[in-house]
């Protein structure tokens, strides 16, 4: 009887120190909310990208639409600008952010890390980079602007 007593008071003592582990409990704070609602709020249109020892791109006549939704899901699609026409098919994707402040984001079917450089109301900065930027800095990445845009 107190071997099983023992064994059900160290059982006890092992819950109690895992639930006491610090877990994301689903509630943001003031930051974390003000990041999601300007990434969520708005469609963003890419207009530069600049690749390591290549020239830099602009997007003047079409180029990219992000669209990432509060819930985790996202699209993009390729844009003529002049009128909204859509080349292609739209591609879904799910995202997350993968650091505490929110400074990274992942997009699965992409397999793309984010690194955010610059977020306001009215533009996104991002590294773009195949491999997590905490994890391995400085490594080949891709500098993209972006502006609100709304796609016709």
């Amino acid at each position: 009887m107190l071997t099983r007593l023992r064994i059900i008071l160290i059982l006890l003592i092992c819950v109690s120190f895992l639930c006491s582990c610090g877990v994301r409990t689903g509630y943001y704070d003031d930051d974390q909310k003000e990041i999601i609602a300007k990434l969520t709020a708005k469609e963003w249109r890419q207009i530069y990208s600049h690749t390591p020892d290549f020239e830099p791109e602009e997007f003047k006549d079409e180029g990219r639409v992000y669209k990432f939704n509060p819930n985790g899901t996202g699209s993009y699609k390729w844009v003529k600008w002049s009128d909204g026409s859509v080349n292609g098919d739209v591609v879904y994707f799910r995202w997350t952010f993968t650091t505490e402040n929110f400074a990274v984001i992942y997009i699965d079917k992409l397999e793309r890390f984010w690194l955010i450089d610059k977020l306001t109301a009215n533009e996104l900065w991002v590294y773009d980079s195949y491999q997590d930027p905490v994890l391995y800095p400085n490594s080949n990445e891709v500098f993209c602007k972006f502006v609100v845009g709304e796609s016709k």
